[in-house]
């Protein structure tokens, strides 16, 4: 299925393609593609597939069919994976558009934000020059702040701070929850994919998890508030929704755990080593 991401630019479109894609997913999908054309001309593509398990015949075809007629429509496309397949199909697919396409691996996806985003090209095409000493570094009021909430008995504290800085800085805050897909490892395959038979159970999980930071939104005393529930592990969602915001601040909670697991790492030391805005990380109890 296809998921938005919403992002703040109107020339890029971003969104996560997971499981494997049906024709039905495209006719729900290909309309809103088809909008933002109109509206805003040539775009350029942040495509994130996260358990991507390929297409299903009729799709397969909607797709290549789709994009042959629109292949003029778009200026970049960022195909973000973690398998090597994906990447020989992204070098496929550049030969038959005129659109520049580039294949990203998971953790390089900061990197093809800026590729998108153009970012640094405009200035390395010049000429260099001396410069002049740099003027002090002015630090900024937070815009738009990310508070990552897990639905634990101590998220409540992630939120109480989030909502502090808000107040603070009239700021922008959205609440996000990660919803990953139950997976099912077989034990003669060399692989790990979500068996239909659970595709039903994600959903339910996902559905309550909407219903839940529903709930917690509806009770918090913030006005400039958003949420959104999201497909995926939450270390790579919570960079790539904070990244395609341009959110200048993530609040994450953190229980400190100590030896092996501190030495695996965790989500908050993820997004604290990964992040390019400012994250505060609050330390609760065990």
């Amino acid at each position: 299925m296809f998921q938005e991401i919403p992002v703040n630019e109107k020339n890029i479109y971003a969104f996560k393609a997971t499981g494997k894609l049906t024709k039905k997913d495209y006719d729900e999908f290909l309309p809103r593609l088809q909008t933002l054309i109109h509206k805003y001309g040539a775009l350029s593509l942040f495509i994130e597939l996260e358990d991507f398990r390929g297409w299903e015949p009729k799709a397969g075809w909607e797709d290549m069919k789709w994009g042959m007629e629109h292949d003029e429509d778009f200026d970049r496309i960022a195909i973000v994976g973690e398998n090597r397949w994906m990447k020989f199909m992204v070098a496929l697919a550049d030969l038959f558009t005129e659109a520049d396409i580039r294949y990203f691996k998971r953790d390089e996806a900061q990197q093809a934000w800026d590729w998108l985003r153009k970012v640094g090209e405009s200035e390395s095409a010049k000429q260099t020059e001396p410069r002049e000493a740099l003027p002090p570094v002015q630090i900024q009021p937070y815009e738009h702040i990310v508070a990552a909430l897990d639905f634990s008995r101590h998220s409540d504290a992630t939120l109480q701070r989030a909502i502090e800085l808000a107040k603070h800085y009239n700021a922008k805050l959205s609440l996000i929850h990660a919803v990953e897909h139950i997976l099912f490892e077989y034990a003669d395959a060399d692989m790990i994919i979500p068996p239909a038979d659970f595709l039903e159970e994600d959903q339910a999980i996902f559905d309550s998890a909407k219903a839940q930071l529903e709930k917690i939104a509806h009770r918090t005393d913030y006005a400039r508030l958003q949420n959104k529930v999201l497909w995926g592990s939450p270390k790579s969602t919570i960079l790539n929704y904070a990244e395609a915001q341009n959110a200048d601040l993530i609040v994450i909670g953190s229980h400190g755990h100590k030896g092996i697991a501190r030495l695996m790492g965790s989500t908050a030391t993820g997004v604290v080593n990964s992040a390019r805005c400012d994250v505060v990380v609050v330390k609760l109890p065990e």
